[in-house]
């Protein structure tokens, strides 16, 4: 009784005011409830919930839900009509609505299906209507995050391409595998695989390892949750060189990564000359040296098993820039580098082919830098992250949790 127009007068000397407010008051209303989704995937079913209030049987009025401003399923004369794009797609609970349940069905999620939804009700000339429906829907992809022990920064853009591992026969190698975004693998299936052989399998929460891999392959089961997929294969043999891929099913969604190519060579580079000659992790990623203004950096970097480098080529670069040139015991320091980048030459049959970083200006020096040996046919090389750190002027000693790394930094020498 209380619906109709509402008129506010407002009259003085000059002028008059009216103010004019039509007031509709609905028999009904469509409430929605809290989703309470998992972060949506393609592939996913979703049912977005809604509901006349007071309950009241939906049977015989007229139904639409839109997205955005398109009318996607419509509801009447108790015929149900798909939207275009969305046929074979979506569907009402036809046996609920006698109960008020007017939610919509949405399967086989595609990305462009993320947005706002709204459900619109209309009777014997009532209409009520309800937008609070959002979803987001991800494309989940597989990429290698940099670094798992010496990850240099949490905002690293993920590698979503194919990359490279070095490592020596003996060596435990980690071949790094994220879900991105984040998301809990526990329940996934995660395979490995060696070309086309399954070396590696995760389903219903157990780890089933591959003929000839007993012992050797395990995933870190406790940060499956996190979206570490990554695969840690023990004691390198020189036959486990070659092409790994990743692939995880979740429901009806199935996806690979790009695959890392494991490298077995004799010798590799590492960061710490007490690693030198022994087995170690090998990993994806750059380690970080601090450095503060004005001061010369070393950007470790050695031969192992220890080997003379004297013969070998050896290139530092930054960016797509070479800034150092080692090539028949010659040094060629690049454009715009000259004077400030060295090598110790007197070190180079040591294996040791680190480079220095003279006189450290933050807005041109910080970033990325790669080390690229060539020995014959063999190349490797390795990273290195430079970057600013407030200081004062004297010798520093910096710490990389979990491992210790010590790097060298002196002003005006």
């Amino acid at each position: 009784m209380d619906s109709g127009e509402y008129r506010c007068e407002a009259h003085g000397e000059w002028k008059e005011e009216v103010a004019v407010i039509y007031l509709h008051v609905a028999g009904l209303k469509l409430v929605s409830r809290s989703h309470g989704f998992d972060e949506l995937i393609p592939g996913d079913d979703v049912t977005l919930y809604c509901h006349l209030s007071p309950k009241k049987s939906a049977v015989a009025m007229e139904i639409r839900w839109f997205k955005g401003t398109d009318c996607i399923c419509l509801y009447q004369n108790g015929q149900v009509k798909e939207g275009k794009g969305y046929e074979g797609r979506l569907g009402l609970c036809t046996h609920e609505l006698r109960k008020g349940d007017v939610s919509l069905i949405l399967r086989n999620l595609q990305v462009l299906d993320g947005g706002r939804y709204k459900c619109k009700v209309s009777h014997r000339g009532d209409e009520v209507e309800n937008n609070e429906n959002f979803l987001r829907v991800s494309e989940l992809k597989l990429t290698a995050q940099p670094n798992y022990y010496f990850r240099f920064s949490m905002t690293e853009t993920p590698i979503f391409q194919t990359y490279t591992i070095y490592a020596c026969v003996g060596d435990d190698v980690i071949l790094s595998c994220h879900l991105s975004p984040k998301m809990n693998a526990v329940a996934m299936e995660i395979r490995w695989f060696k070309g086309t052989e399954c070396i590696c399998l995760y389903q219903n929460r157990k780890v089933k390892e591959g003929k000839d891999y007993e012992g050797r392959v395990s995933l870190f089961t406790q940060e499956l949750e996190e979206g570490n997929v990554s695969l840690m294969l023990r004691e390198v043999q020189q036959s486990d060189g070659g092409e790994y891929k990743c692939e995880v099913t979740r429901r009806k969604y199935k996806l690979e990564n790009s695959g890392v190519n494991l490298h077995i060579s004799e010798f590799k580079l590492v960061h710490r000359s007490e690693d030198v000659g022994k087995s170690s992790v090998s990993v994806y990623g750059a380690i970080m040296v601090n450095v503060a203004s004005g001061c010369d950096a070393i950007l470790p970097c050695y031969l192992s098993p220890k080997k003379s480098a004297v013969a070998m080529e050896i290139r530092w670069f930054k960016g797509r820039d070479c800034i150092c040139l080692y090539q028949n015991g010659q040094v060629k320091e690049g454009k715009g580098y000259e004077g400030k980048v060295r090598l110790f030459t007197h070190e180079l049959r040591k294996g040791d082919v680190s480079l220095i970083l003279m006189n450290f200006c933050e807005s041109r020096d910080e970033g990325l830098y790669k080390c690229e040996v060539t020995c014959g046919d063999e190349k490797l090389e390795t990273s290195v992250h430079v970057s600013y750190k407030s200081l004062g002027c004297k010798d520093y000693k910096f710490l990389l949790s979990p491992v210790t790394l010590y790097t060298l930094s002196r002003c005006g020498e």
